[in-house]
């Protein structure tokens, strides 16, 4: 598979510099894509399609051992699974207890709300809102977390957080949905 991707890299350098990242990172790779889907096959395509990805990106890479690198390339991965996980949103419903994870309400105030229209309400949200959410009620992950993947701080974490849950609040009383605020 790496000829594959060293065959749509133009420099020698930067092919070289692809084989240390593909060498490097390829297992971390594999095993977010693993946590996030839940599915061996679907992980080896995210992977795939990652690696693709990195190709159209490598001169923007400096060093192959850098921080900064690894996490450009968590993002590329995860972003890459998120796509895949919205590709496949009518196969996943939210559970309730995801959606207390995102502060909305108890299970007994919230049961009135159509799983579904809180699933359109967050595809309806803008991509860096959406992704806030996702990446906090999809993977689990912490404020940190966050911040790590999507390079901000944590503090901006925080506050796209706050806005994303009173857009949602927003967006379900005027489809006329049973909502507690938080």
């Amino acid at each position: 598979m790496l000829l594959f991707y060293l065959s749509l890299i133009e420099t020698e350098e930067d092919k070289s510099k692809f084989e240390r990242l593909y060498n490097e990172y390829k297992k971390l790779m594999k095993y977010i894509a693993k946590d996030m889907l839940r599915d061996e096959y679907l992980a080896e395509d995210a992977v795939h399609e990652a690696f693709i990805k990195l190709t159209r990106y490598i001169n923007g890479v400096d060093e192959s051992d850098s921080h900064k690198t690894k996490a450009f390339i968590v993002i590329i991965i995860k972003s890459v699974c998120l796509d895949m996980i919205r590709k496949d949103k009518h196969d996943k419903a939210f559970g309730l207890d995801e959606i207390d994870n995102m502060g909305y309400a108890s299970n007994d105030s919230f049961r009135n709300v159509e799983l579904q229209a809180v699933y359109e309400a967050i595809e309806s949200l803008s991509d860096k809102y959406r992704e806030i959410i996702e990446l906090k009620v999809y993977h689990n992950l912490s404020d940190k977390e966050i911040s790590d993947v999507l390079c901000i701080t944590n503090a901006t974490v925080r506050k796209r957080l706050q806005r994303a849950r009173a857009i949602l609040r927003k967006k379900l009383a005027e489809r006329g949905e049973d909502y507690v605020s938080v």
